[in-house]
């Protein structure tokens, strides 16, 4: 099965359109959000030049009203296709990068950028197996669809909308991921918690608390503000226990008060003990000042209930199977002003075998005993395939023929990719084993080499798939 389809482009174009594609700063924007951009003018940009790169040579391409697009190969009149999911919008590159973000920057082989491994190198390199694919000339009988959406890292609405109007592929796989194969990814509860705010009288105020720009993110910054009479007093406090924690930190004097920031260390929300949230080590720094009662509440949950617990045990609802593990825990956006009040939000990734609508009524209960209240509060159903289902032997064996690797063990994950708005469908990549995964990280990165093994992988794997039979 190895090698069936020749690579058939060259290094540098490869990195050229990576390239363009990596440029493009396709972050969610809901404020510039309209008809056609329904998540801003980056993410449309992408897909844009996605689909332009399709039309350039020779594929069929749709845009799916802004929401999502895709390029197809294969019979034109053949009734099912095989869904290849990617995606092009990114997270924000935030903390100190050694390079800009969206350069494409490469230094001794590897790739270095916002969106290299999460999407859009995995993406590119599909893009690429496809042409190979349709170079190689060899016949399929399924059509091979690469869908492009916009929304993977805010919501997945592009999915939503992409199923709404397309039909159900026969099967699939994400490349958004890790090898060898992810046939099985947790369920998700998001919840937002919600503190009102009060008038209080106190030594010092928190006026204002900020943290995190994707709920699917580990913190790696957070800032409050300090206001009131004794507000130099307990500053001077809070920075001691940041010296003595040998956590750096800066002041700041502005007009509306104390700005105290913290630096932390980025992670994917799906791993949170990989990352250092910054909100806890601020919450941690501010969790003896005499704030009023409310403002007490919000850091106290913070620092006390949330803070290095991430398997949920102190909310009451920690929960591990034998397939995925354990529960995990991420408190990705945390907001707080005396004047509106305070939010917390969390990404909770739940056990395959977790029962969903029980743990979030244990979470509710835990958050209103605390006194806060549960603003916002979604499920998501985990994905499942069998591994012995026809789809995922196939990408199995492909994988291992190009590796040489044998009687690989298949993954679990936390991670939650488009493979769960299909049917029946599998994360194949483009990760390899024992090379981190870095998206969501400052200074993002992949290997080229990986990418380019990745397209090969890819071209195969839709040339099976494309004479899968139903």
């Amino acid at each position: 099965m190895s090698g069936t389809v020749k690579a058939t482009f060259d290094k540098k174009d490869f990195l050229d359109d990576l390239g363009s594609l990596l440029a493009i700063k396709s972050t969610k924007d809901a404020a510039a959000a309209k008809e056609g951009a329904p998540f801003g003018p980056g993410p449309l940009e992408a897909l844009e030049k996605m689909l332009e790169l399709g039309k350039r040579d020779g594929f069929r391409t749709k845009n799916l009203q802004g929401y999502a697009g895709f390029i197809e190969y294969g019979p034109e009149d053949a009734e099912d296709y095989i869904a290849v999911l990617g995606h092009v919008d990114v997270v924000p590159a935030t903390g100190k990068w050694a390079h800009d973000p969206f350069s494409g920057y490469v230094e001794n082989g590897t790739l270095y950028a916002r969106g290299a491994i999460d999407d859009k190198g995995p993406t590119m390199a599909a893009y690429y197996a496809l042409k190979s694919l349709r170079d190689s000339g060899l016949p399929i009988k399924n059509r091979i669809r690469l869908v492009i959406g916009t929304d993977e890292e805010s919501g997945c609405a592009c999915m939503v909308k992409y199923n709404e109007l397309e039909p159900m592929s026969l099967f699939g796989f994400a490349p958004d991921a890790e090898f060898p194969l992810i046939f099985a990814e947790k369920g998700r509860i998001h919840i937002r918690i919600d503190l009102a705010a009060k008038e209080e009288a106190a030594p010092v105020h928190l006026s204002a608390f900020y943290s995190g720009e994707r709920v699917n993110m580990v913190p790696d910054y957070a800032y409050a503000v300090l206001t009131g009479a004794e507000a130099e007093k307990w500053l001077a406090a809070a920075q001691n226990y940041l010296k003595e924690k040998q956590i750096a930190f800066s002041v700041e004097t502005q007009a509306n008060g104390l700005k105290l920031t913290v630096k932390g260390k980025s992670a994917h929300g799906s791993e949170p003990a990989n990352g250092v949230n910054a909100a806890f080590l601020l919450a941690g720094a501010l969790a003896d000042l005499p704030f009023s009662h409310s403002e007490r509440a919000f850091i106290a949950f913070l620092a006390e209930t949330l803070s290095g617990d991430f398997a949920g045990k102190r909310l009451g609802i920690a929960f591990r199977d034998d397939i995925s593990g354990e529960l995990t825990v991420n408190a990705g956006l945390v907001r707080y002003n005396q004047a509106g009040g305070g939010t917390i939000s969390l990404d909770i990734r739940c056990p395959i075998k977790a029962p969903l609508d029980q743990i979030a009524g244990t979470l509710t209960a835990s958050v209103e005993k605390l006194g806060l209240s549960v603003g916002e509060l979604g499920t998501e159903k985990p994905l499942y395939v069998d591994p012995k289902h026809r789809g995922v032997q196939i990408l199995k064996q492909v994988y291992e023929d190009h590796t040489g690797e044998k009687n690989v063990k298949l993954l679990t994950s936390g991670g939650g990719t488009y493979a769960q708005y299909l049917d029946a469908g599998v994360a194949f990549g483009a990760c390899m084993p024992n090379y981190p995964y870095t998206g969501h990280q400052v200074d993002e990165h992949v290997r080229v080499d990986d990418l380019l093994l990745a397209a090969a992988i890819y071209a195969d794997a839709m040339y099976e798939l494309g004479n899968l039979d139903k």
